[in-house]
């Protein structure tokens, strides 16, 4: 295997067949031994994994980042939303089920849930005493964008209510930032149903009544090698048996799948 100095870090340019073979035989392994690397969206991290598994600290909120880790074999698994992958899937996102399906030719996915996305404020922010809010209430305040690119679909759906308006800086999720943002008694955000008790402690944010209309579907996504694997059944019973015992599993907002 031959590497190259490129951009001050060092990559492989030549033998890209023996480093896939040798990428491939070592996710074999993981599956067989039940070590598998896994990391899961902003939306569900932290979150505990099945004795064995290998958490991986990727907090990337891009899409297409991970899809890409998981091409190149080096993530075995992510949980993670299926809204930025309708272009790659056969069926609407609204008429998903349980059972696995493709994401173009080298991955597929085992939805496990639905949730919507819920719209945060601090709980003395102005908006938090209205009844009735529009996009042009919202539009008032800064809410986080991500750079273009990063989710282009949900960050149209928050848009078309007048949010995504103030530059988040980077695509790596911060907790402080993200959903943090709402603490400062002006600023906007959104989060995940089974977050929200959390982040009232922490920040002292409320839901807002407003309906954002963007629903995301959560999933297990991995190379078609992992999910075909004879072991990953066992590895799947583990893992939603995890999640069910965890605070989202018992959130009644969590319309499971399975």
């Amino acid at each position: 295997m031959i590497f190259d100095r490129v951009d001050g870090a060092y990559q492989p340019r030549q033998n890209l067949d023996v480093l896939a073979s040798l990428r491939e035989a070592a996710q074999k392994l993981r599956i067989r031994s039940q070590q598998l690397r896994c990391c899961a969206a902003w939306a569900y991290a932290p979150l505990a994994l099945p004795q064995g598994w290998r958490g991986l600290p990727v907090l990337s909120m891009s899409t297409s980042h991970m899809l890409s880790l998981l091409d190149g074999r080096l993530l075995d698994l992510w949980i993670g939303g299926l809204l930025e992958c309708q272009p790659l899937l056969q069926a609407p996102l609204q008429l998903i089920t349980g059972r696995r399906h493709m994401l173009g030719q080298t991955l597929q996915c085992l939805p496990l849930f639905c949730w919507n996305l819920a719209l945060v404020a601090h709980r003395e922010h102005p908006l938090a005493a209205q009844s009735r809010l529009t996009p042009d209430d919202l539009a008032a305040y800064p809410s986080p964008a991500l750079p273009l690119g990063a989710a282009p679909l949900l960050t149209n759906g928050l848009q078309a209510h007048g949010l995504a308006n103030a530059p988040y800086g980077g695509s790596d999720h911060d907790v402080e930032r993200w959903e943090g943002a709402a603490r400062d008694g002006r600023s906007l955000s959104y989060a995940a149903p089974h977050r929200l008790a959390e982040l009232e402690r922490r920040f002292d944010v409320v839901r807002l009544p407003y309906d954002l209309g963007i629903t995301e579907v959560a999933a297990v996504i991995g190379h078609r090698d992992v999910l075909g694997d004879p072991a990953f059944a066992a590895a799947f019973k583990q893992l939603v048996a995890v999640l069910r015992d965890s605070p989202l599993g018992r959130c009644s907002e969590i319309q499971w799948l399975l």
